[in-house]
């Protein structure tokens, strides 16, 4: 399917979309470790603006530089332009160079965020080597509680429903956690190579058999 054609198909069976999916999504509930947990993907809007802003310092403070995931709402400092430029990327219009059209969700508990994923619809020559189909992250005080492995699960039903599939998904060798979480959900290594630009050898993982 090409890009323009699945950009049209978004922008006209959107609304159908989103409301189907804020339905399905609004209450997952799982046990963790133990621990009786609630927990539910969003999509972004303006009464989340404080709840990322804490998400992002912790994040930052924890000595990270980078958040995946998050749509690119790190880069902006008006957040209600972010919540814009969001909305026109689900849509696939208006998109930056490069970009392709994409879902931002948070994965929200107890009025705190506690997990970023994006969900791109399509991949471009830069995503199929590097990026896939999914990033996401988790804050690092949630950590290793089984939420990257849920949020990710939760995400993949949608690439399903959406008829993204089969879905690719990479990270850095040397990011144990994540390759763990996608052999979780079923990634199977494809292959890996080295990055000259980033210096890191990227694995990379297929969810669902290539046709």
């Amino acid at each position: 399917m090409s890009v323009v054609r699945y950009s049209l198909e978004v922008i006209f069976n959107n609304e159908k979309r989103w409301y189907h999916d804020t339905l399905v999504l609004w209450m997952r509930v799982f046990f963790i470790k133990g621990e009786f947990q609630m927990a539910k993907l969003v999509y972004p809007d303006y009464q989340h603006e404080s709840m990322m802003k804490d998400y992002l310092q912790e994040t930052y403070a924890f000595g990270e530089k980078y958040v995946n995931g998050d749509g690119g709402c790190q880069f902006y400092q008006d957040y209600h332009k972010w919540i814009k430029r969001e909305k026109q990327n689900h849509l696939g219009i208006n998109l930056e160079p490069g970009f392709v059209p994409a879902t931002t969700y948070f994965y929200l508990e107890n009025d705190q965020i506690v997990g970023t994923i994006n969900l791109r619809h399509c991949l471009n020559n830069c995503l199929i080597n590097h990026g896939g189909h999914i990033g996401y992250s988790i804050l690092p005080s949630m950590r290793k509680k089984g939420y990257a492995t849920a949020m990710l699960k939760e995400v993949i039903e949608i690439c399903k429903r959406w008829e993204i599939y089969p879905i690719l998904l990479t990270c850095n060798q040397e990011n144990i956690a994540s390759k763990k979480t996608i052999e979780k959900c079923g990634g199977k290594l494809e292959n890996k190579y080295y990055d000259e630009k980033t210096k890191e050898t990227v694995l990379r993982f297929w969810i669902g058999e290539k046709k």
